[in-house]
């Protein structure tokens, strides 16, 4: 089981959303785009994200 499928699973799982925020939305997201394609979505995220971390600390000298 994923864990967003674990998610929905528990009980009292939808109180836990943010207001205005229903299964049914998050549903038609996570359609919306294959696991392979939210992976690299994923991963290029992590990637341009740590070249700006990579950037910073070369600048300061600092991790």
């Amino acid at each position: 089981m994923i864990p967003y499928d674990k998610l929905k699973s528990l009980p009292g799982a939808k109180d836990c959303l943010k207001p205005g925020v229903t299964f049914a939305i998050l549903d038609a997201v996570a359609l919306r785009i294959s696991d392979n394609q939210a992976a690299e979505q994923l991963q290029k995220a992590r990637q341009k994200l740590f070249k700006i971390i990579h950037g910073q600390t070369q600048k300061t000298g600092r991790l």
